[in-house]
């Protein structure tokens, strides 16, 4: 696969690189788009030395580097990318208790920690949004038989996504849901556990393995044609997913949300957004056809689930033709959102689009709808980046005023969100914790007029918020600017 057209998977430095969480947690993970990263997390602490005024910059970071005690449980090791998955406990006033990848720097501790270990440590983070474990002791070694009640890799994957909050909302014996030494697990809810495949009964995704056979990060590679498009163009991409121990071309992939591969294409400043579906092909690759509405630089982010593998967000990169400015001038500057209702009109869902948007023609219905007016309410305010966030969307018909509960169920759920920093190197893809019935049929079920998504905004900054809804025969999407403050 190589060639004057196909692009490889970026490999960002920064929090944002994820590849292994399940689906979650992209935040802190250095990988954020999905995509490996060597540097991690210590690129944005580190870094800058390189630069002029280095010594400064040292300085003024160190003087910003504040420190807690952590205690948690070890659930994956990622030695390659110094970093673990830690099941931890309420961090002072920094954070709630969940399960997050963290990047260690502790060598020592590293090679030691397994699965299932009981550890404290150091929690340092920095004024630029660094974030890393050091000091680390291993207070208890896990008990062999019981280390399969722990996930594998999720290290570098985006949670929706962001890990699990470790007080669920529902009342437990113990911290997981079902069968506590299952071998499965879901995606989505990383505290549900099963002993044999299935569908996870809060979200209807298929479980996954707790420990998948591979638990690297897959490699991806884009073929653009044309290489440079132009706006307004036809555009195709081809995309072919590779077992990252033998080179070989994958061709199984689980369902995850009804698509095998959920692909999103945004523009550099925010302005365009497209969540569309690639079909596979024979020989296991998959193509897609589009166009670009901006000129310039646009990322694009692949969620797909390697049977072989744990589910990844993996990002790259192509540029549309007419654009005259430099890569940092070019990012979206955010101003969040002083009222927070917004009416869309939403796409009019066609025979020739349906299949690329994920809509399945048939749960339409007849009758014609209004715009969509949509209310976002956070359950609290300022928002506090490394704490668990609920959005709450109160969807009302903009012609009738009455509320929405006529929701079509879009992609296996209620709605769909992108969360993406203003920068492009977080992102978080999250689904409402309303489920649809297990027993329901998708082409009869409606739901509406209230949803909440649960999020973790990993660092402090401007975030664009995209959320889509299916209704009538419309899709709708609608984007708010929000801000995630520092805790103070």
């Amino acid at each position: 696969m190589t060639g004057s057209n196909k692009t490889p998977v970026e490999k960002p430095i920064g929090r944002t690189n994820y590849a292994g969480m399940a689906l979650a947690m992209l935040a802190l993970t250095l990988p954020a788009g999905s995509i490996s990263s060597s540097a991690g997390s210590a690129g944005s602490a580190g870094s800058a030395g390189s630069a002029g005024g280095a010594g400064n910059l040292h300085v003024l970071r160190w003087l910003q580097e504040s420190r807690y005690e952590l205690k948690g449980i070890v659930q994956s090791v990622d030695k390659a990318k110094k970093r673990a998955t830690i099941k931890h406990e309420k961090v002072g006033d920094l954070m709630g208790a969940m399960t997050m990848p963290f990047l260690i720097k502790d060598d020592k501790a590293l090679n030691e920690m397994e699965p299932g270990d009981q550890i404290k440590g150091t929690l340092v983070t920095t004024g630029d949004g660094g974030m890393w474990l050091e000091k680390l002791t291993i207070i208890a070694k896990a008990k062999k038989e019981k280390t399969s009640t722990f996930g594998g890799d999720q290290a570098d994957k985006p949670s929706g996504l962001m890990g699990e909050s470790g007080s669920d909302r529902r009342p437990s014996p113990s911290r997981f849901d079902g069968d506590v030494t299952g071998l499965y697990t879901c995606s989505m809810h990383l505290n549900y556990r099963s002993d044999k495949p299935g569908k996870c009964p809060r979200c209807g995704m298929t479980l996954i393995p707790t420990t998948p056979a591979i638990e690297e990060e897959f490699d991806l590679v884009m073929d653009a044609s044309p290489k440079t498009p132009q706006t307004g163009q036809p555009l195709t991409l081809r995309f072919a997913i590779f077992n990252p121990r033998t080179g070989a071309k994958v061709k199984e992939f689980g369902l995850m949300h009804g698509k095998l591969f959920h692909l999103f294409l945004v523009s550099q400043d925010l302005s365009d957004f497209q969540h569309i579906h690639p079909r596979q092909l024979p020989d296991g690759g998959f193509v897609i056809k589009t166009s670009l509405k901006r000129p310039g630089l646009y990322k694009v982010y692949t969620d797909i689930y390697p049977l072989d593998g744990a589910p990844q967000f993996l990002q790259t990169n192509i540029s549309a033709a007419g654009w005259r400015g430099d890569v940092v001038a070019g990012q979206a500057h955010l101003t969040p959102d002083a009222a927070l209702t917004k009416t869309v009109a939403g796409v009019k869902v066609t025979p020739e689009n349906a299949e690329d948007l994920g809509v399945d023609l048939k749960a339409l219905d007849a009758r014609s709808v209004g715009d969509l007016k949509v209310e976002l309410q956070p359950d609290s305010t300022p928002l506090i980046s490394g704490r668990k966030i609920t959005l709450k969307y109160r969807l009302t018909d903009a012609t009738t005023g009455q509320p929405a509960h006529d929701l079509i169920p879009y992609l296996g759920a209620w709605g769909h969100i992108l969360v993406l920093s203003e920068d492009q190197t977080e992102a978080i893809h999250s689904h409402p914790e309303e489920n649809i019935p297990e027993e329901a049929d998708l082409r009869k079920a409606r739901g509406g007029p209230e949803l909440s998504f649960d999020v973790l905004f990993p660092a402090p900054g401007n975030y664009r918020v995209w959320a889509q809804f299916l209704r009538g025969d419309k899709l709708s999407t609608v984007a708010f600017d929000l801000r995630a403050e520092r805790l103070r």
